[in-house]
């Protein structure tokens, strides 16, 4: 997640928040340097991989960033409420898989 708390009444995270927890994440990636970095749901992929990210058209797109290849899947709680949207997901998650079957980052 791009916070690190839950914003009250689960609504989306205002830029403040997200401003201020950036930083964190961005400690991680560094420390772990990962090859993959999976966004789940729309806000991370608006944050990490384009401002204007549309996570209807662009789920399961690839995009390289500073030598890190970056996808969004639908957020699991998305997955919760509309199950029309599990086949694509699964879909996005073989191509998940075969991304690092690819890059030889295996796990």
């Amino acid at each position: 997640n791009i916070v690190k708390c839950r914003p009250p009444h689960n609504r989306d995270p205002l830029e403040t928040e997200q401003d201020a927890c950036i930083g964190y994440l961005r400690n991680q990636v560094a420390l772990v340097k990962p090859k993959i970095i999976v966004c789940l749901g729309r806000i991370a992929a608006k944050r990490l991989i384009d401002p204007d990210y549309r996570i209807t058209r662009q789920h399961g797109q690839w995009a390289e960033r500073n030598g890190v290849w970056m996808t969004a899947v639908y957020h699991p709680s998305a997955l919760l409420r509309d199950v029309s949207k599990r086949p694509e997901t699964f879909d996005d998650l073989l191509a998940i898989r075969a991304k690092i079957r690819e890059i030889g980052a295996n796990m």
